[in-house]
């Protein structure tokens, strides 16, 4: 069976009967597991679970032994990607950035522990969901058989915490900043179009202001299921409109080309328009922080079938290692902490409120184009 990771070979169901037998009679072993705050299992040889916890058994949705054991963790846990290859988890090429997936190979291989921060989606019944774990992997000796404990912390609120951290502390208290600096300056000046001009300003910085705020209070929202959406009649050139005038005199569009194609022909369709264009930024912003100087981003929309998708264009080529870690939680291309929401939240939002869908290609010929699908009558 092909892999792109680890390896594919596994244990039979007679084999992991023989492995589980023992352990489960082991009240040493099940103490041990017992002792773990969260998830617990060993595995065997071609990285099975044979033994568990308690707590494993709640994020494994069942009470039924035989239903987990012989399993990879991404199955267990129904990671989206555990079963794109025939030889299952850990062999995607997904699987290659998976935090979990590198620290069960590094011991495996070493026999050294290993720690690692892994980022999973999980889907269960239609539902996505993401995780932020700690793992842990060490070799261990049962009846002088080699075996690994594997055992996972679940840092999410330390994660959601250094992004409030990032956002609150740095990005809104910038825009604060700034348009308490405007408003002082404001009275000093007696010249009536500079006047204007600042009132401008300060009006645009406190519209940002107010943006920031509401985005972390619709991903809260959204992420616990309370998001209020109310589709209205809105147009395309319109959303679009009103994403590019936001960032047309943005200080991340200077030096950088930003083109806006509206249709002669605009297109009316139902959609909660504010979840829309806060969706369209997020993408749109990415594009500008990742384009260079004299660099194009771009605007548009096109119709076709029972769908309208917008598209974000831009110059700059994701390499494919980060492209295989977008949309999750907390992963991020940039070195600050408390990054890595802005993808994560259009995916949620888009998907699983707006009935889209969200995707993306960047290669060398296409460059990168982020799109937003969604349906034009989306409570048929």
């Amino acid at each position: 069976m092909e892999t792109f990771f680890d390896t594919p070979d596994r244990s039979s169901n007679e084999e992991i009967l023989a492995e589980i037998i023992p352990l489960k009679e082991n009240s040493l072993i099940n103490q041990m597991l017992e002792g773990f705050p969260d998830l617990a299992v060993i595995l065997n040889e071609n990285r099975q679970i044979i033994a568990f916890n308690s707590r494993a058994s709640k994020i494994f949705k069942t009470d039924n032994y035989l239903d987990i054991v012989g399993k990879r963790v991404g199955e267990a846990i129904y990671c989206i990607h555990s079963n794109e290859m025939e030889a299952g988890c850990s062999t995607s090429l997904f699987c290659r950035e998976c935090g979990a997936a590198q620290s069960i190979k590094k011991t495996k291989d070493s026999g050294l522990s290993a720690e690692n921060e892994c980022r999973i989606i999980t889907s269960v019944d239609g539902k996505e969901c993401s995780l932020d774990l700690l793992v842990n992997t060490n070799p261990i000796i049962i009846n002088d058989k080699s075996y690994m404990l594997f055992a996972i912390r679940d840092i999410e609120n330390e994660k959601r915490r250094q992004a409030l951290e990032k956002i609150f502390f740095h990005d809104v208290l910038n825009t604060a900043g700034a348009v308490k600096g405007l408003a002082e300056m404001l009275p000093q000046l007696d010249n009536e179009d500079e006047r204007n001009k600042f009132a401008t300003l300060i009006k645009q910085s406190s519209q940002q202001l107010v943006r920031e705020i509401q985005a972390q209070c619709e991903l809260r929202n959204a992420e616990d299921g309370k998001l209020l959406v109310e589709f209205k009649r809105v147009t395309a050139n319109g959303i679009l409109t009103a994403v590019f005038d936001i960032y047309n005199n943005h200080n991340l569009a200077e030096g950088k080309s930003l083109k806006l194609e509206l249709s002669e022909n605009d297109f009316e369709f139902s959609s909660d328009g504010p979840l829309l264009i806060r969706s369209l930024n997020n993408l749109f912003k990415n594009a500008l922080e990742a384009s260079g100087r004299g660099e194009e981003i771009r605007l548009s929309f096109s119709v076709r079938k029972d769908e309208i998708q917008f598209n974000v264009y831009n110059q700059t080529v994701i390499p494919a290692n980060v492209q295989l870690q977008l949309f999750q939680r907390s992963f991020s291309t940039k070195k600050e902490k408390g990054r890595g929401i802005g993808l994560y939240s259009v995916k949620l939002i888009i998907e699983q409120y707006l009935k889209g869908k969200v995707s993306f290609i960047s290669d060398e010929t296409n460059k990168t184009i982020f799109t937003i699908a969604l349906p034009i009558k989306p409570n048929e």
